[in-house]
């Protein structure tokens, strides 16, 4: 069954959708007339809708195992949040949503596959107005140069993110200090570093943060 399929392959397929829309951005920087249609806000806004959609198919996915799997698992769906399960501060105001059918359901929905999506975003989107005050008072970037760098954070995930704007910083030092010495050109354009620096963060993101002891702290 395709389902059966997808979900055993999820990682893969979620990671090769991924990889595809890097290479979309890619081909958008490199060579922007064959895709000049296609707006750094528009990539921005699928990449948001993909998240998502991801959050809402396992969301589904999830539900359906559930309702298959046994009586137990049908049970938990029924159930409301149990009163000592624990919330963060800033949802303790809405833990009356969880008190009915469905709601131990959707708080177990919320933490696995929704809360790190939104995390993802307010990081991105932390960043996003660094880049943009930093591009307003200091005219550092060219046009739409922070719109790219949040393309490649979303595209990074989380914790990806926690991994690319280290690594991207890092490899534009590098990256300028080799124009410098090698072509005597002062190059301090962060796009060229962000991407190199996105697939390793999509990829081994987990892996670079797991040699740090980052991970543990980081999954959500």
């Amino acid at each position: 069954m395709i389902i059966n399929f997808i979900f055993s392959h999820l990682n893969a397929i979620t990671l090769g959708i991924w990889a595809i829309f890097f290479v979309v951005v890619l081909v958008r920087f490199i060579r922007p007339h064959w895709v000049k249609n296609i707006s750094y806000v528009y990539l921005i806004l699928i990449a948001i809708a993909l998240h998502l959609f991801y959050a809402v198919f396992v969301t589904w996915g999830q539900y359906h195992l559930w309702s298959i799997s046994s009586d137990f698992t049908r049970m938990l769906l029924a159930a409301p949040l149990p009163l000592e399960a624990p919330l963060p501060w800033m949802l303790e105001y809405v833990r009356s949503y969880f008190e009915g059918p469905l709601g131990y359901f959707t708080y177990y929905a919320f933490g696995h596959f929704f809360f790190n999506i939104l995390v993802l975003f307010l990081v991105t989107g932390f960043f996003y107005a660094i880049f943009k005050f930093w591009d307003l008072r200091k005219n550092s970037f060219q046009t739409k140069e922070p719109e790219l760098l949040c393309v490649l954070m979303l595209i990074s995930g989380w914790p990806g993110v926690v991994v690319l704007v280290p690594l991207g910083f890092v490899f534009a030092i590098i990256y300028s200090a080799g124009s410098l010495v090698f072509f005597k050109k002062d190059q301090t354009s962060l796009l060229p570093a962000f991407l190199f620096a996105t697939p390793i963060a999509l990829m081994g993101g987990e892996t670079i943060l797991g040699l740090f002891n980052l991970y543990p702290l980081l999954k959500l």
